[in-house]
Formats: structure tokens, C-alpha cells, sequence
């Protein structure tokens, strides 16, 4: 008889590699300040990192403050340590919001909340008291040379916007230069809305508010001088026609009747213009096609139905 043979033997577990715990990376400064500005392109309340680089929190609340600070209030709190760079631009740019001693011109912009403050500087004085063109351009251009990207965009936007208010051929030729190669479709499109000066306006397809009836035609035939382009909420122009955009514009612009979610966008805004007048623009394809991209807008035309100016954006009344 053979004898039995012993029982194998069972290799004991290999034992689970011990779990190590893993601290969250602090965000970078530029990683936060670009998702500060995300939300304010967005129109929303930034939300404050959960932590930061020690080396960073202060720079981080100098953007936080100077996001809370509009014009007549008090200048924005600076905690930067005293005798750094940090410190002599914040209080630099405090003592100009406070006595409006220096020249934004020249102001130290090392730190994107004093580029934040230079932007909502700018436009409050757009609003009550327009800078001079030359000294306008040159606040533009400290804007579009460094700092946040969604601040970029907004100055590049001011800058265009103005450049077609003031026909300044030459203004768009420099801003062609600098930054044409990243958004070659916005200078496509605002090029083409200098070719619309002093001539006819193209032809749109616009419903009727109310009613929802469309029509194909000119601006110069909505039986005004003035068309204003604009959302509900600002106040109409005297004596403009009246085109309110659609919020996302998707409508196929030859289509002969409004798609669901157009006719309930429209159908909303007739029930808030309680018997006004109006038109509605369902399609937003061929109107960015020839620049009107920026809403307000306003158009001045002539007699003849030619359009003479164009407000348009940053540069709108």
C-alpha cells in the first residue's frame, strides 16, 4: 500500500498593502483665481477654495475684497504684510479709489485683484463719465497684456465694442495684431459689422410680440430710426424698435414656425410685455454672422435705412 500523501499546504495571504493617507493638494493661486473668474463670467458667487498655500491666501482675499468693492464704497481691505510688494500695490491702488491720488495707467497691476479693480474702475467711469479715447485704449491694453484669461476676454470684448462704436478702423487693426490668432471667428464676426456702416441692413427673420407671426425684414423696415436689441430689463430707447433676443437663440433662422422651447420662451415674454410691442429674434447663428454678438445693441439709422452707428455691448447707452 502507498502510503498517503500529506495534505499540500495552503500558502498563507499575502497581507493587504497598509492604506496611506493622502492629504488633498492645496490648489495653486492661479488655479483658484481661474475658477474665481469662471464664475463671475458665469454670474455667479465665487466659492473660496477650501484651502490654500499658506504663501497664497493673501493674494487669494485681496481678489476676494476687491470683487466686493464698487465705486463710492470704502477701497478693499488689504492684508498683505507690510513692506511687501504685495502691500505697496494695495495701498497704491486704495489711496486711488479713496482721494483718486496716481494714474490708473501707471498703477501696479501685479496682483489680479488690482486688475479685477482696474476693470470695475473702467466700467463705472464708462457709465457716468467716458475717459478719453487714448487714455480708454491704453487702460484696455494693460488688461489684454497678462492676468486672468476671463479678464482678457473682457477687455478684449471693451475694446471691440468701442472700436465699433468709434468706427476706428485702426483700433481693430492693433487688436486684430494682438490677439486675432486666438479668436480669429469674434474678428470675423466684428469685421464684418464694420462692412454694415453706411449700408443697408441685412435681412432677419423676426416673430411679431405678440402673435408670433414671422417676418422676413430689414431693421430699417421696423418703422423707426432706432433698433434696440436688448433682453428684457434695461429700458427701451425712445423711439427704438424693440428685437428681443432669445436666451440661447436655438432656432434654425428659415424655419416657418417657432420650436417648442422658442414658442414657450416667447409666449413667457409677451405675458411680461402686458400689450407693448416687440419682436422676437429666435435664431442667433445669423446675427453673430455679421458682429451683432453683444446684446444691448443699438442701431442709429438714416433715412435711407442706413445704419450710422452701432452701440453695441460695453459701448451701449
Amino acid at each position: 500500500m502507498l502510503p498517503l500523501m500529506p495534505p499540500a499546504q495552503t500558502a498563507a495571504p499575502t497581507p493587504a498593502p497598509a492604506k496611506i493617507a493622502v492629504a488633498p493638494q492645496a490648489p495653486l493661486l492661479g488655479d483658484a483665481e481661474r475658477d474665481f473668474f469662471v464664475a463671475l463670467d458665469s454670474g455667479e458667487r465665487p466659492i473660496r477654495p477650501a484651502k490654500l498655500l499658506p504663501e497664497d491666501r493673501v493674494a487669494y482675499q485681496w481678489l476676494w475684497n476687491a470683487s466686493t468693492w464698487t465705486p463710492g464704497s470704502k477701497a478693499p481691505a488689504d492684508l498683505f504684510s507690510a513692506g511687501s510688494k504685495g502691500h505697496m500695490e494695495a495701498q497704491a491702488w486704495r489711496a486711488f479709489l479713496t482721494t483718486g491720488q496716481g494714474d490708473p495707467r501707471t498703477l501696479p497691476l501685479h496682483e489680479s485683484g488690482s486688475r479685477l479693480l482696474l476693470w470695475t474702475w473702467m466700467r463705472r467711469r464708462d457709465r457716468k463719465a467716458p475717459l478719453p479715447p487714448v487714455e480708454r485704449k491704453a487702460l484696455e491694453d494693460r488688461l489684454l497684456k497678462g492676468g486672468p484669461p476671463v479678464l482678457q476676454g473682457w477687455a478684449l470684448r471693451h475694446a471691440l465694442c468701442f472700436a465699433v462704436a468709434e468706427r476706428d478702423n485702426a483700433r481693430l487693426a492693433a487688436l486684430k495684431a494682438l490677439r486675432g490668432g486666438d479668436l480669429p471667428d469674434t474678428f470675423a464676426g466684428v469685421q464684418a459689422l464694420f462692412g454694415l456702416l453706411d449700408g443697408p441692413t441685412p435681412v432677419f427673420r423676426l416673430w411679431t410680440l405678440p402673435g408670433l407671426h414671422y417676418e422676413d425684414t430689414s431693421l430699417s423696415g421696423l418703422g423707426a430710426s432706432r433698433v434696440w436689441i436688448c433682453p428684457m430689463g434695461p429700458a427701451v430707447p425712445k423711439g427704438a424698435a424693440w428685437i428681443i433676443p432669445s436666451e440661447n437663440g436655438g432656432q434654425n433662422s428659415r424655419d416657418a414656425a417657432l420650436n417648442a422651447p422658442r414658442r414657450e420662451e416667447a409666449e413667457a415674454i409677451t405675458a411680461q410685455l402686458k400689450g407693448r410691442k416687440a419682436w422676437f429674434a429666435a435664431s442667433r447663428t445669423e446675427w453673430e454672422a455679421v458682429g451683432l454678438s453683444w446684446f444691448p445693441i443699438l442701431l442709429e439709422l438714416d433715412k435711407a435705412g442706413n445704419i450710422t452707428s452701432v452701440r453695441m455691448g460695453d459701448a451701449a447707452p
